[in-house]
């Protein structure tokens, strides 16, 4: 498999802003872990306490979709950034190599 250099540094790029954007928004969502604008009736503080599950540490929760995808996008950046690498590492290689090959006289 191969991957165009800049292809792959652009997508490292949008892998690292996409990652700030959804660490921004996990940020948030931890802000909705304590809501008490529900009022003081029962069902109301059970509205609230529902809503904080979905928010953070419920069983499908906004947090844990979050952690999912930032771990998807930290990997395909990672993956993207040893196909920069390795571009690098092979170009340096044949420059060396082309260097040190004997010129026909």
């Amino acid at each position: 498999m191969s991957v165009d250099l800049k292809a792959a540094q652009g997508l490292v790029a949008s892998c690292s802003e996409l990652l700030i954007e959804l660490w921004a928004v996990e940020r948030e969502a931890a802000s909705l872990q304590f809501l008490d604008a529900m009022g003081t009736l029962k069902s109301g503080q059970d509205l609230a306490a529902k809503f904080s599950k979905k928010a953070v540490g419920g069983e499908d929760s906004l947090e844990k979709s979050l952690n999912s995808h930032i771990q998807v996008v930290t990997e395909m950046r990672d993956f993207f950034q040893q196909c920069v690498d390795r571009y690098g590492e092979v170009d340096d290689s044949n420059a060396s190599a082309l260097t040190s090959a004997e010129t026909p006289r």
